[in-house]
């Protein structure tokens, strides 16, 4: 009983944090560029929490794992495609829009509230707990495949000035 709390708050920590960290990205104002990784790598962290317990057997389910692959292609391309300015003096980045990963980051903690409740009220495992997993999988993929890309494409990308003094 234990363990499944411990699973599931930790499960809630990596995806509100991934919701604040995708915060930034919405608002059309420059930041780092290593926290274009956070919300991608923190939604993976849920997703795979949940996959996890209560059997760690669980992370060897290939349909899931599949899913995932072709949400991370999916998220490549909106990665590599999306419209950024990069200052690489100081090493930030200006996203034109990026509403789309906080969406996704609001479906992860969506997700991982409500999995979290039915187990807290119900104290044993969610009997659906597959269809989240198979959500999870979906949006998570996508978030972490769009990091990535959107990390690699700010390292290449022509200098801007960002920073004002």
């Amino acid at each position: 009983m234990s363990n499944l709390y411990v699973f599931d708050s930790a499960m809630m920590v990596a995806a509100v944090g991934a919701v604040a960290s995708a915060v930034a990205e919405r608002r059309r104002e420059p930041f780092k560029r290593w926290r274009l990784l956070m919300p991608g790598t923190l939604a993976i962290l849920a997703t795979i929490l949940l996959f996890a317990f209560p059997d760690v057997g669980d992370l060897l389910q290939v349909q899931l794992w599949m899913v995932m692959v072709v949400s991370i292609l999916v998220g490549v391309t909106r990665g590599s495609l999306i419209g950024m300015a990069s200052d690489h003096y100081w090493k930030l980045v200006r996203l034109d829009r990026g509403i789309d990963s906080l969406l996704g980051a609001v479906i992860v903690l969506l997700l991982a509230a409500v999995q979290f409740a039915i187990e807290a009220t119900t104290g044993v495992e969610n009997r659906s707990e597959s269809t989240f997993e198979f959500l999870m999988a979906v949006v998570a993929g996508y978030l972490f495949g769009r990091s990535v890309a959107a990390w690699f494409r700010a390292c290449a990308l022509h200098h801007h000035d960002l920073h004002e003094v």
